[in-house]
């Protein structure tokens, strides 16, 4: 399974709040049992081995919120976004199963609108 194109837009200061749900590729799409499973994700500066880590998505709050029914949440505290002085990474999401097998899931841009107000 190919991992799906998902950019993340965040507005700097803002709390950041999406609850994913993760899908079979069986007939009908039903949601994917992730007993068992962790989640992991981080945003770099670029794709590659020398990239500088940006955010690591588990700090704020990434989990496994309802395992039975594929959902994943991510949170990102708007305290966290406020100090942040880049603007643009790249990210993904992957899946970790109960034998320590990852399998991407989410892959795209970070964007970080500036906050003008404070």
């Amino acid at each position: 399974m190919a991992a799906a194109t998902y950019d993340l837009l965040i507005e700097q200061g803002t709390d950041y709040d999406r609850v994913l749900t993760v899908r079979s590729q069986a007939s009908g799409h039903p949601p994917l049992d992730l007993t068992g499973c962790t989640v992991r994700a981080h945003v770099r500066a670029h794709h590659g081995a020398d990239a500088p880590l940006l955010y690591d998505l588990a700090t704020g709050g990434l989990a496994i919120t309802d395992a039975a029914a594929g959902k994943v949440a991510l949170h990102i505290p708007g305290e966290t976004s406020a100090a942040w002085t880049w603007r643009i990474g790249v990210s993904d999401l992957e899946l970790v199963d109960a034998g320590g097998r990852p399998l991407r899931l989410l892959a795209g841009a970070v964007r970080v609108t500036g906050e003008v107000t404070r």
